[in-house]
C-alpha cells in the first residue's frame, strides 16, 4: 500500500514497461507465422477474398433493387452490408484462424486445415458474428438518430452529442472484443454467451495492448486501401488472422504464468513436510525458438 502511494510514477512506468515487452511478443510471432507460412496464407488469402467478394455481390444484387425501391433506405442499405458481413466474415475468420491455431500448438499446419476450420467452426462463428453485427446495426442507428438536426430539438444537441459519443467508444469496444472473440471461439470452442463474456473481460484487463494491437491493425488495413486493394487481395486478411491469434495467445499465456507464479509463492510460504516436496518450477517460455529470432534472420530462414 505504501509503494503504490509513494511511488505511483514507478508503478506506472512499470506497467508501461510491460504493456511494451507484451506487445513486442504479440508482434513477434504475428510477424513470424505469417512469414513462415506466408505461401499457404497467400493462397487461403486469395481464396478467402473471392468467397467474400462473391458472397458481397450475391447480397448486393439481391438488396440493391430493393433499397431503391425503398427510396434509397439507410435500413436496407445497413441491414444488406449486415447480411454480407455476417455471412462473409466467418470464412477467414475460422478458415485462418484454425490454420494459425495448429502453429501455436506446435503442430505442422496444412492446407487442408483451412477446409477442416471451415468445417468445425464455420456456424459458430456466424452466430458470434449475428452478435456483432446486431450490436452494431444498433449503435450506427442510435448515431445516426443523436445527430440528426431535423430530428433533435437546439436544446438537446449537447446531450445529444454525448450520448453520440458514448456510442462511439462503445463501438470501438466491441471492435476491440472482435480481437479477442474470434480466436477465443476458434481455440476454446465455448458457447457465444462465454465468448462474449470473456471477450468483454480480457479488453477490459488489457486496455493498452489492445490499443496498440487495433492501431496496428488499422495500419495494416490503410496499406491496403492507399494500394487500392493489392494487399487486401494478397495478405491483409491472413495478416488480421494472425495479428488476433497472436494477441489471444499471448494474454493467454500471460494469465497461465500468473496462475504458475502464484501457485509458486504459495508453495514458497508452505514449509514442506519433507525435502522431496521442495521442486523447482520452470515458467513459460515461447514455444518456439523462431520467435526470437531478429530482422537479419529474414535472410536465413532455413535454419528455424
Amino acid at each position: 500500500m505504501g509503494g503504490c502511494a509513494i511511488f505511483p510514477c514507478f508503478n506506472s512506468l512499470k506497467s508501461r514497461v510491460f504493456e511494451e515487452i507484451m506487445f513486442a511478443r504479440i508482434f513477434a510471432k504475428f510477424f513470424w507465422d505469417a512469414y513462415d507460412y506466408v505461401g499457404r496464407l497467400i493462397l487461403g488469402n486469395v481464396v478467402f477474398f473471392f468467397l467474400i467478394l462473391g458472397m458481397t455481390g450475391a447480397f448486393t444484387a439481391l438488396f440493391y433493387p430493393i433499397y431503391l425501391y425503398f427510396g434509397r433506405s439507410p435500413v436496407i442499405f445497413g441491414l444488406g452490408t449486415g447480411a454480407a458481413i455476417l455471412f462473409a466474415l466467418p470464412f477467414p475468420a475460422a478458415g485462418m484462424i484454425y490454420f494459425l491455431s495448429r502453429i501455436s500448438e506446435e503442430k505442422e499446419p496444412e492446407l487442408r486445415d483451412f477446409i477442416r476450420g471451415l468445417r468445425i467452426h464455420y456456424t459458430r462463428l456466424v452466430k458470434l458474428t449475428l452478435a456483432f453485427v446486431l450490436f452494431f446495426e444498433i449503435l450506427a442507428a442510435n448515431i445516426l438518430f443523436y445527430i440528426n438536426p431535423d430530428i433533435i430539438p437546439p436544446q438537446w444537441k449537447l446531450v445529444c452529442a454525448v450520448i453520440s459519443g458514448l456510442c462511439v467508444w462503445i463501438f470501438l469496444y466491441l471492435s476491440a472484443m472482435m480481437l479477442f472473440a474470434y480466436p477465443l471461439a476458434v481455440h476454446q470452442r465455448v458457447g457465444i454467451r462465454k465468448v462474449l463474456y470473456r471477450s468483454f473481460l480480457l479488453v477490459i484487463d488489457n486496455p493498452g495492448i489492445v490499443a496498440l494491437t487495433l492501431m496496428l491493425l488499422f495500419i495494416i488495413w490503410g496499406v491496403g486501401v492507399l494500394t487500392r486493394g493489392v494487399t487486401i487481395f494478397i495478405l491483409n486478411l491472413a495478416l488480421s488472422a494472425s495479428l488476433c491469434n497472436s494477441l489471444y495467445v499471448n494474454v493467454m499465456e500471460k494469465y497461465e504464468r500468473m496462475a504458475l507464479e502464484k501457485e509458486s509463492r504459495e508453495e514458497e510460504d508452505t514449509k514442506p513436510s519433507s525435502w522431496k516436496e521442495i521442486k523447482t518450477r520452470d515458467f513459460i517460455e515461447d514455444r518456439h525458438d523462431r520467435y526470437k529470432r531478429t530482422l537479419k534472420d529474414i535472410l536465413k530462414p532455413w535454419e528455424y
